[in-house]
């Protein structure tokens, strides 16, 4: 029997937000129309499934990082349409202390008022002075510093810059309840329902390819061991940040998950799956917030391989 195609897209973030500076969030009555438009047109496939035994085309429904506002407002609404999806968590905040790192680099330059007119970031490589006195000039030192944290820096250094500007901002850490990720408890809750499926989605969502192996490895295993301990059963799902091929995730990244017992993994490659597609390298496609009409023209498009 021949298999059909699969289009898997990726979501983040199910909300309303007054800030979403990287555009991750759906709001959820778009989100249930999305939905809608999805069960009408479409077989809907859960990630975990042998899509080789397909005989017509489907669509697959993945989440990233974790966030509370998927146990919140996006649950309900699958639940509601017995729509199947899968939740890639990143372990790292799950004490909702802390926001996920992109998050908590928005807050501190591009959220609230009473900003210094500089930022110095004091690092024996990257040091570096920006201008912070209006918001376009936070929004450049943002990027900046956002493209030196995915691409350049251990997470550990990565926890020394954000110190520093806990500190430049004479503010007191905290996570914005706006932005809270998954806690232990909501992830068995999330585990309970028929239609979810977790997966692991590393500890502090690096991108993995530009770390060693050995803390590619600390990131995979911790997260997968973490979430097996709480939910108390195996976990063969895995998600890797950000997601592109060569970019974000190596050989050496697929060759820990095999080790590690994930046996599917999603990337961002923009393609769609085939019968020839290497399981620990399953493309998916983004959605954004969109109405429904922009999203079926999305859709459309996003059939064109």
């Amino acid at each position: 029997m021949k298999s059909g195609r699969v289009l898997s897209l990726y979501y983040h973030r199910v909300n309303v937000l007054e800030n979403d500076y990287n555009l991750l969030s759906v709001s959820p009555v778009r989100f249930r129309q999305q939905m809608l438009y999805l069960k009408q047109h479409y077989q809907i496939v859960r990630f975990e499934e042998d899509w080789n035994a397909l005989d017509s085309d489907a669509v697959a429904i993945t989440f990233d990082d974790g966030y509370l506002d998927n146990l919140q407002y996006a649950v309900p609404i699958l639940e509601e349409l017995e729509i199947p999806a899968t939740i890639f968590v990143s372990t790292g905040t799950m004490e909702q202390d802390r926001e996920l790192w992109w998050d908590e680099l928005e807050s501190l330059l591009l959220v609230g008022g009473s900003f210094t007119p500089f930022f110095a970031l004091e690092d024996e490589e990257f040091g570096c002075r920006w201008d912070t006195s209006t918001w376009e000039y936070r929004k450049n030192c943002y990027k900046g510093i956002h493209y030196l944290m995915k691409n350049f820096i251990t997470p550990e250094k990565r926890e020394c810059w954000m110190r520093q500007l806990w500190e430049w901002r004479g503010q007191r850490r905290k996570a914005r309840e706006c932005n809270l990720t998954l806690s232990m408890d909501d992830c068995r809750i999330l585990s309970k329902s028929a239609i979810v499926s977790v997966g692991a989605h590393t500890v502090s969502h690096p991108s993995l390819a530009n770390l060693d192996r050995r803390n590619q490895e600390i990131e995979i295993r911790a997260s997968i061991e973490r979430l097996e301990h709480i939910l108390q059963k195996k976990i063969t799902l895995f998600s890797y940040p950000f997601g592109v091929p060569k970019t974000d995730f190596n050989e050496e990244t697929v060759q820990i998950c095999r080790e590690c017992g994930i046996v599917k993994a999603a990337s961002t490659e923009f393609a769609l799956w085939n019968a020839k597609s290497d399981p620990y390298r399953i493309p998916r496609k983004v959605v954004r917030d969109w109405g429904v009409r922009e999203f079926e023209r999305k859709m459309q498009d996003y059939w064109k391989d």
